[in-house]
């Protein structure tokens, strides 16, 4: 049985050096300087602590950061009273610390426990005798300044711990160490056997599963029974050591079939009374791993089978929920991966710069499908992206290993681990197991979870970029690669994208600015200007994707305020991280995977490749991967997206499906911005067998101005669209014209805007209307929308389904874009 140690408030101190010892925070009786001890979360982080305490300005809004950065150099003393009536006779009692950041000493009832050394280590101390004495209790936690450690641009090889990178200053997150309690505290009571780990595997046979478990207790000779549940709590299996289910429901990944969840009961027995029980959730699947089609002899197996079909992964890169990633924030975890599902997405590459992720998270994957890599928690470095061969620092690594493998490896979104994050030789030389600390980690994974693939690092080369002279060079060296992550300019990002060979992209992206909400709430009014490089509170808010000068080359160098520059950046992020995706789908089985980078941020950058802000509101760069996601697409081949130059344009015409669909008629046009048609091609009988499939050519001479491709699809009820804004002239500066005019009207959760005027609406954005309040907004909810960034063509109306979810009071929409006659229109949802 589990107690949390949470019903009673926490508090927390800071103390310089040693003063802690002074103090004697490990001791009962009153308080010294009771004034100086603030409320405290547990799980948390101290950040956190002081902010809400209003010991430090806020750390999402300007520079405030920046004062803050002292916290992780002090020491805090967690302190804890609880009352607990003394356990029975034959229980036993432990105290279980699930994760300290990074290190911290353990004190209860006045006496030293031990210490906890690792961020990812759980700590167990058997503290019967302790509770037997006496019901009340005090328990305290020096958390001890946090380890050095290398910010994004450094050596790898001087990391000697395993703790999240990202908060040492990265480029989607400012430097504030994070620090604290940020895992469960609980105590544990067993009788004399209890359980200290379980391993499931799964068996797949032709009408039936069967289940092998095998229970470790710390007092051998005890029994253990098995019991299984299905969802519903109907017992489905009993057993002592195998189980066997009758016409099993599978465990599927999202888009292929429900991911059908079991629940295991392991009990153990001291004689006949229970000493111990864990329950846990399982998914039945099977899982294997592939080459892709054509690939040489030296790649390695990046495509992933489950119960014998043949997944695309369509993925995205994951990282933690916020720097301060202690505090807990169920609703956001939910409503993020509930995003991610709603997209199509079935993985999630656990990025190798934060964390090993939290319970919550991976019990999130296994109920929504998504699968899981997982990797370790190092990454590149930059100037040098090597890890240490230190033979303390390998050993320490390996023995994380040993109890980090077993903790996740009954997930059955669980699918991949990784070494970690771009880890290199030297520029661009992919590292493998011949690495010593890669070597150990392999080693646990391969004898403890040897169902899932291993992959060194990623990329895992031999060409370590995605790069057009690369890819004309060596196209069978692109098997897993990343890059680019900054857009390509008008006449080279569609070109990079067309040219790929790649068997895996896990990560590439496109940067953009936030949402005008998030800006008002985060820059301060006086920095509200164009974010110029050099002025530092744009710089500190994601200089490393500040883009404006490609985005003003872009439109002409016509952006002259905040607003319009936002929905250039925005449009570009959206349309060029959309090319890139369907171009990679549309290779398969070529390619078996496209894992955009990234999903969310842990900070409110101006300025960021993610597709969700740190508000939690999605970008219209989602809403493009989330087209490119669908089981059917259709689309063309468009080479460039400024065609000044050439007299005329040739587009080839595609379509994809996952499944055989028969015959489908596509229909292609190429659209004046007066939505004029200039060119017509229509191909008929196309045959949709599954995969893709090239179906004729759309040519017109090349329009002076920007004009609008519009590829269908039909077949029978199936319809897919896809719309490209394409220009003869260098740039898109046309596109700020404003001459389109919207109407707007809401009911009852459906928004539909019409394009009442002669031109076109090249992109049109819906976002929530609402003030962004920061902090602890999550109890805010959040807008659903099902587009944003979308083109309207004269005369057309496209209906929007909206929901608010966890939201009350005034829900308000946004409605603005490019090209309109009208600026932001607020519209009220009853």
């Amino acid at each position: 049985m589990r107690i949390p140690l949470d019903r009673s408030p926490w508090r927390v101190r800071g103390f310089l050096g040693d003063e802690w010892r002074h103090h004697r925070v490990w001791a009962d009786g009153p308080l010294r300087e009771p004034d100086a001890w603030m409320p405290a979360q547990v799980p948390g982080s101290v950040a956190d602590d002081l902010w809400r305490a209003g010991a430090v300005p806020d750390p999402y809004v300007g520079l405030n950061t920046r004062a803050i950065e002292w916290v992780s150099d002090r020491h805090w003393a967690y302190r804890h009273e609880f009352r607990l009536e003394p356990p029975g006779p034959g229980q036993r009692a432990w105290l279980c610390l699930d994760g300290v950041d990074h290190s911290g000493i353990v004190y209860l009832d006045g006496e030293e426990l031990g210490r906890v050394d690792g961020m990812f280590v759980e700590a167990r101390f058997d503290v019967s005798s302790h509770l037997r004495s006496q019901p009340d209790h005090l328990l305290v936690v020096v958390v001890e300044p946090a380890p050095a450690s290398e910010p994004q641009v450094g050596f790898t090889a001087k990391v000697a711990v395993h703790k999240a990178r990202m908060t040492y200053g990265w480029d989607f997150c400012p430097r504030l160490v994070h620090q604290g309690i940020w895992q469960q505290v609980s105590l544990e009571l067993t009788g004399p056997a209890r359980i200290t780990d379980v391993a499931v595997s799964t068996q797949l046979l032709a009408d039936r599963a069967q289940l092998e478990v095998d229970v470790t207790l710390d007092a051998p000779g005890n029994d253990v029974v098995l019991s299984l549940m299905d969802a519903d709590g109907e017992l489905v299996a009993t057993g002592t050591d195998v189980l066997t289910v009758e016409n099993p429901r599978l465990w599927w990944p999202n888009g292929y079939g429900d991911p059908y969840l079991y629940r295991l009961r392991v009990t153990a027995l001291a004689g006949d009374a229970i000493s111990d029980v864990r329950e846990l959730t399982i998914g039945l699947r099977n899982l294997r791993f592939f080459r892709a089609e054509g690939a040489t002899d030296n790649a390695l197996p990046y495509g992933v089978e489950v119960n014998g079909r043949r997944i695309f992964a369509k993925g995205w890169n994951w990282v933690p929920l916020d720097l301060s990633y202690g505090v807990p924030r169920r609703a956001r975890l939910e409503h993020l991966l509930g995003l991610a599902a709603d997209a199509g997405a079935n993985l999630l590459r656990v990025w190798g710069g934060g964390l090993i992720e939290t319970p919550a998270f991976y019990a999130e994957c296994d109920r929504r499908g998504l699968l899981v890599w997982q990797e370790f928690s190092q990454s590149s470095s930059g100037i040098s992206s090597t890890p240490t061969d230190d033979a303390g620092f390998v050993a320490m690594m390996l023995e994380q290993a040993e109890q980090l493998v077993p903790r996740l490896r009954n997930h059955p979104s669980l699918a991949i681990w990784g070494g970690g994050n771009e880890l290199q030789a030297g520029e661009g030389e992919p590292l493998d197991d011949a690495t010593p600390v890669l070597a150990a980690l392999s080693g646990v994974v391969r004898r403890l979870d040897p169902t899932r693939l291993w992959l060194p690092t990623s990329s895992t080369g031999p060409a370590f970029l995605n790069r057009l002279d690369l890819i004309e060079q060596a196209p069978e060296n692109q098997h897993d690669v990343h890059g680019p992550w900054e857009h390509q300019g008008l006449q080279d990002h569609y070109a990079l994208y067309d040219a790929g060979s790649a068997q895996l992209l896990s990560e590439f992206g496109v940067e953009g600015m936030t949402t005008p909400r998030v800006l008002a709430r985060v820059v301060p009014e006086p920095s509200r200007q164009l974010p110029t490089r050099g002025r530092p509170v744009w710089d500190h808010l994601g200089r490393w994707w500040n883009n404006e000068d490609l985005v003003q080359k872009s439109f002409g160098g016509r952006l002259h305020d905040l607003t319009t520059l936002g929905l250039a950046s925005q449009f570009l992020q959206r349309d060029g991280l959309s090319y890139a995706v369907e171009a990679h789908r549309r290779r398969a089985p070529r390619c078996v995977g496209t894992l955009p980078w990234q999903f969310n941020e842990p900070y409110p950058n101006a300025w960021c490749t993610a597709a969700i802000t740190h508000a939690g509101e999605p970008k219209p760069a989602y809403f493009g991967v989330a087209a490119a996601y669908r089981p059917v697409l259709v689309g063309a081949v468009c080479s460039r997206q400024s065609w000044a130059g050439f007299g005329e344009i040739r587009l080839p015409l595609w379509a994809l499906t996952e499944e055989s669909m028969g015959p489908a008629t596509i229909t292609a046009r190429l659209l004046s911005f007066d939505g004029e048609e200039l060119a017509s091609a229509t191909v008929k009988d196309v045959e949709l067998a599954g995969g893709t499939v090239m179906a004729g050519e759309l040519c017109a001479p090349t329009p002076p101005g920007p004009f609008i491709v519009d590829v269908q699809l039909a077949a029978g009820a199936v319809r897919a669209v896809r719309r490209y804004v394409l220009t003869g002239s260098p740039d898109l500066a046309r596109l700020l014209d404003g001459r389109a005019v919207l109407d707007t009207q809401y009911e009852d959760g459906r928004l539909a805007v019409r394009n009442l005027a002669g031109v076109v609406a090249p992109f049109v954005r819906i976002l929530d209307g609402r003030p962004y309040r920061g902090g602890d907004s999550d109890a805010d909810g959040w807008l659903h929308c099902s587009d944003s960034g979308f083109v309207l063509l004269p005369g057309e109306e496209r209906t929007l389904s909206l929901s608010w979810h966890g939201a009350s009071g005034d829900r308000l929409v946004s409605v603005d874009g490019l090209g309109l006659a009208h600026a932001e229109r607020l519209i009220q949802c009853r």
